[in-house]
Formats: C-alpha cells, structure tokens, sequence
C-alpha cells in the first residue's frame, strides 16, 4: 500500500510488517520518515502504517481551501482503517495526535488503542482561557502574517524556534531547513485548523468520549502550552496512562526515540496481547 488515492489527491504511506495493524502519524514540518525507527522494531510482530499527511513527505497537498485540515488528514486514517480487517493501534505525535483523536471519535470500534503524543489541541487552552495559549497565539499570528506576505524564511524560523529554541532553524542540515522552509504553507494550515475558532473545533467534553485504552507521552522539558494541554487530557481521560520522556521537549520521537519506543511498543504489545 505505498500510495492510497484520496478525495482528487495522492497519499504516501509507508508500510513494514504483517500482524496487528498500527497507524503512525507525524508532526507538523515533518513526515512520515521520524517513524523509521519505531516502525522498524515493530515490523517484526505488526503491520505498520505510516502516511504523509497532506502537503507533507511525498502526499500531494490538502485538497480543498476553506476547510480545516483535520477533514482531510482523519480521511486518510479512515481510508487506511477501510482497508483493514481488525481494529488498528493509533500512534499521533503532535499535529498527528490530534489527527489521530478526530479519527477515534469517527471510528471508534476501528481502534485498538491510542498513543498521544503532546498532541497539539490548542482549542483546548482557548476554550479555558489558560495562560499558556498566549505564546502560542503570539507564535501562530507571526507565522501566518509571514506566510500571507511571502516571508517563509522568517515564519519558519519563528515556528522552529519555538519549539527548538533560538537557533533551531539555523542549527537543522540544508536539506532539513529547506524541508522546513518549504512546507511553512501547510504548518500555517495546521495553525488555523488548531484555532478554537475552527469549523468543528472540539471541546475538552468532547473528547470525555475517547473509548479505547490511552497512553499519553510528554517530554520532560516541552512547551508549558502542550504540558497543559497533556494535563487537560489526563484530567479528561482519568484511565488513561501517562509516561514522562526525561530530558525530552516537544520533539521527543525525534530526539529520543529510544525511551519513545520502548513505552509506545510496551504498550502497544499489552494492548494487542489483552485484545
């Protein structure tokens, strides 16, 4: 299944293993690539799924204008899951994970469990007023301004140094930061479809109707916005399980994929096993 033809549109997907199928799905400014290492150790006992959201990795770009990117993105999960015989075990790292929780809220018997990782569900601090939305209000204002008046460089700077620190743009190799520059257009997508002020923006009591069993990953030394936002799930989903990666921010597949791994893998193997 390396391709998968959506709504006028083509979709990347790599795919590893035979067994219990898991879905993986990447951050903004990546792909489906910051999965390598996981879907390797996994391929040996599960089938492994991983697509490029759209405009990202080798996915043609989203679809349609005036639409939050959510439609399309969950589309390619459910496309994925109409393709499978038996429910699949959802991995979401940041924008991935809120991906990964509007597709268990369309599907939920399609879902054998759900690993979150700092998913960026930013609506979720708009809805409480909650202090930590301001530095991502200010980030995602600069970002989108720079988009709209063609300064991609500089809105990708903004967007990396936020969540890298200062530097993080300049520290990448050229072909990561061209990859950076070049795909701002759809993080400022993924900025406005964050907004409480999207077209069907969930709220926190929407999500109380997440179903199957839910691990939540948060790095050490993340953002204070997606700290609170993990804090606001595990307040939402009470039996979910938390991990904290030590020494990790908001990157943490990336940057410590081994400790990454190993909880997500651990808990993946329980829940199959006590499917």
């Amino acid at each position: 299944m390396p391709r998968l033809d959506l709504d006028a549109t083509t979709v990347n997907v790599r795919e590893a293993g035979e067994g219990p199928p898991v879905i993986l799905l990447h951050a903004s400014s990546s792909h489906s690539g910051q999965w390598r290492s996981l879907s390797e150790q996994l391929s040996d006992r599960f089938h492994v799924l991983a697509p490029d959201l759209h405009g990202y990795g080798k996915s043609d770009p989203l679809p349609a204008a005036n639409r939050p990117y959510f439609e399309s993105d969950a589309a390619i999960v459910n496309a994925l899951m109409d393709k499978l015989n038996v429910p699949a075990h959802l991995v979401g790292h940041s924008l991935g994970g809120t991906v990964a929780v509007r597709s268990v809220l369309e599907r939920p018997d399609d879902v054998a469990s759900l690993t979150l990782i700092e998913p960026v569900l930013f609506n979720l601090l708009e809805e409480i007023e909650d202090p930590t939305r301001l530095a991502y209000l200010e980030v995602a204002h600069g970002v989108m301004v720079r988009v709209r008046f063609g300064d991609r460089e500089g809105a990708a700077r903004l967007f990396m140094d936020y969540w890298l620190g200062v530097g993080g743009l300049d520290a990448m190799d050229e072909g990561t930061r061209d990859y950076a520059i070049r795909t701002i257009d759809r993080v400022a997508d993924d900025w406005f479809g964050i907004s409480a002020h999207a077209p069907g923006a969930l709220t926190a009591n929407d999500l109380r109707a997440l179903s199957p069993s839910t691990l939540l990953l948060c790095g050490e030394q993340t953002q204070p916005s997606t700290r609170r936002i993990v804090e606001i799930l595990r307040e939402t989903l009470p039996d979910a399980e938390y991990r904290e990666i030590p020494g990790a921010g908001h990157m943490s597949p990336v940057t410590h994929p081994e400790p990454v791994n190993e909880v997500i893998i651990d808990f993946i193997e329980r829940q199959s096993a006590g499917g």
